[in-house]
């Protein structure tokens, strides 16, 4: 397992894609990128190294964002519910009795198919609805 930190130069991490290509196939068949931007760099590598996504290697980005600007893009990624976590913020922050952090609070994320997961396409589309 590989975990990029923020920060970390990203050509260590595709010197570590280049490090577990075997054959023409990586060691793995799977990559959780933190976020959707990520996936779409680690997308990018994986097809100069002739990876096919979904097939050869899945990626799945953890944001919501999917789309950048002008670029043809989207990705399989969790959905964070960014509107209510704004609301909880805004209302912790005007709690008068706060003397100590807050309690641990969990909002549910939600899974948006984007075509670099493998899926029975039928469970795709119904997928697809929902969100």
């Amino acid at each position: 397992m590989k975990i990029l930190d923020d920060g970390e130069p990203y050509e260590e991490f595709e010197n570590f894609l280049e490090d577990h290509l075997h054959d023409g196939k990586l060691s793995f068949d799977g990559i959780f990128c933190v976020t959707d931007r990520l996936a779409y760099l680690v997308i990018q590598t994986l097809q100069r190294l002739h990876q096919r996504i979904p097939e050869d290697v899945q990626i799945i980005g953890y944001d919501g964002v999917r789309h950048f600007g002008d670029m043809d893009y989207v990705c399989s990624t969790i959905v964070q519910p960014l509107p209510e976590m704004a609301e909880m913020c805004v209302e912790l922050l005007l709690r008068e009795n706060m003397k100590a952090k807050p309690p641990l609070v969990c909002l549910p994320v939600t899974y948006a198919y984007g075509g670099t997961t493998s899926e029975n396409a039928d469970a795709a589309k119904d997928l697809q609805k929902k969100n």
